[in-house]
């Protein structure tokens, strides 16, 4: 049985990812100042052009906070795109960079809860959310701890390399998100998984629990994750300060008892915890994700 045939990356149906990862290259080595007003730029063309994007975040804001009025909710609608498109700019950095400059003006709380949990040396799930600051938060979590980083790998050969590589500028190594085996085997070694739990993937392998008071369909892969290794839940989040290039990074202690007494618990405690992180910074989360899409049954569809 021979290998599979090296992709041409030079073929003709790569020329426009060769194109974007160009942009990208670009992007990365503009002033801070001048990725800021792209990333709001996006933002504001997500707004106008994105209409099925802009509805579905419409729809979650309205949704998870009923008390504002239609101006508030507007403006947040507004702010929440252009930290959409800012966390799209920060990809060109993190792939194509060191990230020297956001390093200085980068801060950490709570190394202490992660430490802590690393002694115990069984390995440690590093829980994160879909956060429009989540790939720069791990980039620059990167420089201080050694750890591997859960995703999907992309259909696009190219792209897919360029993602890889970027990331392993940063982190230890990846996983890929149907990799299991290869996670427990890492969580056993007591190492540090990097995942996010958050969106809504449908499926067997879910829960419903409240999100804002609201069912919401949420996987269980972190229970079942600790359950087999004995690795330690850290929650980690990530956002953004005033001025360009500064980020705070926290990490907090971790979920205690975890696993609890069943898994709908479990989703239950993560899901309060990311309501909770969000009723101080609805600002930062990933809102045009069909996040209520998957509804208990008889129930009727969000979106």
């Amino acid at each position: 049985m021979t290998d599979k045939t090296p992709e041409n990356f030079l073929a003709p149906k790569y020329w426009a990812t060769h194109l974007g990862l160009l942009i990208l290259k670009i992007i990365a080595r503009m002033p801070a100042n001048w990725r800021r007003n792209l990333g709001n730029s996006l933002g504001f063309m997500m707004e106008r052009l994105a209409k099925k994007r802009r509805r579905i975040t419409k729809i979650n804001i309205n949704l998870c906070y009923p008390e504002l009025s239609e101006a508030q909710s507007e403006n947040l609608i507004k702010q929440n795109l252009a930290a959409t498109g800012r966390g799209l700019i920060e990809t060109a950095s993190c792939w194509y960079s060191d990230l020297q400059n956001q390093q200085r003006n980068t801060q950490i709380n709570g190394k202490q809860h992660l430490d802590a949990a690393l002694e115990k040396g069984k390995g440690v799930i590093l829980l994160s959310f879909h956060m429009t600051s989540l790939e720069i938060g791990g980039c620059l979590l990167g420089a201080h701890y050694d750890f591997y980083a859960m995703y999907k790998p992309n259909k696009n050969p190219l792209f897919e390399k360029a993602m890889s590589d970027g990331r392993l500028r940063h982190l230890k190594g990846l996983l890929a998100r149907d990799n299991v085996r290869g996670t427990i085997k890492t969580l056993r070694k007591n190492s540090i998984v990097w995942y996010a739990a958050d969106q809504n993937y449908g499926g067997k392998t879910v829960v419903f629990v409240p999100f804002f008071g609201i069912q919401t369909a949420t996987i269980t892969a972190t229970t079942k994750l600790a359950q087999m290794t004995g690795a330690s839940v850290v929650p980690f989040t990530q956002r953004r300060l005033d001025g360009d290039d500064r980020y705070q990074l926290t990490l907090y202690p971790a979920f205690a008892p975890f696993p609890g007494d069943n898994e709908v618990d479990d989703a239950a405690q993560i899901n309060l915890f990311l309501e909770n992180y969000l009723k101080q910074y609805p600002v930062d989360y990933m809102w045009l994700h069909q996040r209520f899409r998957n509804r208990p049954a008889g129930e009727a569809r969000i979106y």
